[in-house]
């Protein structure tokens, strides 16, 4: 029975987080199913970035508004060795700095 949630370093990713990451693993030809991504993803850690935040809260003050949702992404890299770092977009998450009312 094949996992359905991708674990890599300390994170366990959603399921829909791991169908992103085997679709990008796919492209390259590197895992076809989710069994074979997790034992690629054994190999490798991983950490939350935010995507472009600036340009995100750019957008946000010409309309003179807050964003309630903070764009967030997980890159993943090599544990030892020099490969290829990936990064997909992560499950939208409620931006804990937001104030009543600024919604």
């Amino acid at each position: 029975m094949a996992a359905e949630r991708i674990r890599v370093g300390y994170m366990e990713l959603t399921e829909e987080e791991s169908n992103r990451l085997l679709k990008e693993m796919q492209r390259d030809g590197r895992a076809e199913t989710l069994e074979d991504l997790q034992q690629l993803m054994d190999k490798y850690d991983a950490r939350m970035v935010e995507a472009e935040g600036h340009l995100l809260e750019g957008m946000m003050e010409e309309k003179e508004e807050q964003p309630s949702v903070t764009e967030e992404e997980i890159e993943f890299f090599p544990k030892t060795e020099s490969d290829k770092r990936y990064r997909i977009k992560a499950s939208k998450k409620t931006n804990a700095f937001d104030k009543p009312g600024n919604q």
